[in-house]
């Protein structure tokens, strides 16, 4: 497949995803973003600033290089305030291809509470084994950006992380990855919310 083909496809897949998180309740409004690398490439295709997931479409998507700076953007955007912490990903980690960054509701409680995701079920402790919370830092800050850096360096196979006062981040080898991960977050956070409730 040439470069501008895979482009092509990987603007399709997310765009399909940034729907899918919409509309499965991970995130509300226009908050949250998604990003892939497109493969054996510097870069990476970021959702945009502004633009509610749900309607993302394929040509919103913004290409980038590593350091963050826009090659190319079809409708003008420009790409996530969070992007900085999303090519961190990719710096850090060879195996993360793809990149959820959301907000659901019973994950984001447990993120306000400043404490590592409880594993209430055997699937997530043995699929995600630790969801480490982040402190709180204003969203699209440096801090923020330094923050989930220093947390994906220290251990370097982490599938998920919490953000306090914020929402979740969730790593993958590819799209499909990345959101189901996200998707066993919150599942993960709604099962212990009911187990803490039925005890």
């Amino acid at each position: 497949m040439k470069k501008e083909e895979m482009i092509r496809y990987f603007r399709t897949v997310l765009s399909d995803y940034s729907r899918r998180s919409f509309l499965r309740r991970l995130i509300g409004g226009t908050g949250g973003n998604l990003s892939l690398r497109v493969p054996d490439t510097d870069t990476v295709l970021i959702t945009p600033t502004g633009v509610s997931l749900e309607e993302v479409t394929p040509e919103c998507s913004v290409l980038v290089d590593l350091d963050g700076n826009i090659i190319e953007s079809p409708l003008g955007f420009k790409g996530s305030k969070e992007t900085g912490f999303h090519l961190s990903a990719y710096k850090i980690r060879a195996d993360v291809m793809a990149v959820a960054h959301l907000h659901p509701p019973y994950s984001t409680a447990y993120a306000g509470a400043g404490a590592s995701l409880p594993l209430a079920t055997v699937s997530a402790r043995l699929i995600l084994k630790e969801v480490p919370c982040v402190p709180c830092y204003n969203p699209g800050s440096k801090e923020l950006a330094d923050c989930v850096t220093a947390a994906l360096q220290k251990n370097l196979n982490l599938k998920a992380l919490l953000m306090q006062d914020h929402g979740i981040l969730a790593l993958g080898p590819d799209m499909k990855a990345a959101y189901y991960t996200a998707d066993l977050v919150e599942h993960t956070a709604q099962v212990a919310y009911f187990l803490k409730n039925i005890k």
